[in-house]
């Protein structure tokens, strides 16, 4: 079966909306001509046409541009919509309650987690996390906790994009073979955690979620600060209300506890 041809337009324009960051949310055209490595000439027509349209906006002091909220209105009619973020928010909520602990949803998005909820209790030392925000899927609890259950072509897939990226390779492997180490462990215990490797004095837990089809659809997780929640303490305390949580959002996904085409 042939592959539909690529809209080269459209995806130009992506590029462009993809280039803003939270850190780096106002971009001047030369920057936004290098982040894409389009020329100049066709970055500023494509901008012309979504400056009116009202994606973007521009600064007329600065010359630098930023997303308009209609981005953001599209962002969150796609969340408002997903029947996973509606179907775990009451399961989360009652977690939070029980425990007294952040609790996050995400989803694989590329390399990164996509956190796609939220629910918020405390604030947790040197994170600014939002629904929205990403982290990365190799360091982090809750990525781990997905990735370890990916189907083997999309984790080879996943993998060759990593061994791309140099800040992973001291944490994966240069072949991903301390990562697969990893993600081996996850996978006979059920789920991932992480100490201080990401944020030092930061501690997590993630879980697993599985949609009706039998494949990993998310992550379930939460964060402790290490002063106040010991290693051992976490693990024994918070592991199981947590995985608890994940199966039920699962079932209520319609999982039946089989996993499919899990390598």
């Amino acid at each position: 079966m042939a592959q539909p041809k690529r809209v080269n337009s459209l995806i130009r324009g992506l590029e462009i909306l993809e280039s803003f960051t939270p850190t780096e949310s106002r971009l001047s055209l030369q920057e936004l001509s290098n982040k894409t490595g389009l020329p100049k000439t066709t970055v500023h027509r494509f901008l012309k046409t979504l400056l009116s349209m009202n994606y973007v906006t521009l600064d007329p002091r600065t010359r630098s541009y930023s997303l308009a909220p209609r981005v953001m209105a599209l962002g969150f009619s796609v969340l408002s919509g997903m029947d996973l973020r509606q179907t775990a928010y009451p399961f989360m909520e009652a977690l939070s309650r029980e425990t007294s602990q952040n609790v996050n949803l995400a989803v694989l998005d590329r390399t990164e987690m996509l956190f796609v909820e939220r629910i918020t209790v405390r604030r947790i030392l040197n994170t600014n996390l939002y629904v929205g925000s990403r982290v990365n899927c190799y360091v982090t609890a809750m990525g781990r906790s997905l990735i370890a259950f990916l189907p083997r072509d999309r984790y080879d897939r996943l993998l060759q994009d990593l061994l791309k990226d140099k800040e992973a390779i001291p944490y994966i492997g240069r072949h991903g073979e301390r990562l697969g180490a990893i993600l081996e462990d996850v996978r006979a215990k059920g789920y991932a955690s992480n100490d201080g490797e990401w944020v030092p004095g930061l501690r997590a837990i993630g879980a697993p979620i599985f949609n009706g089809r039998g494949e990993v659809q998310a992550s379930l997780n939460m964060s402790l600060i290490s002063q106040m929640v010991g290693f051992d303490e976490m693990i024994e305390n918070y592991v199981p209300p947590l995985m608890s949580t994940a199966g039920r959002i699962s079932a209520a996904l319609g999982f039946d506890g089989h996993i499919r085409n899990l390598r």
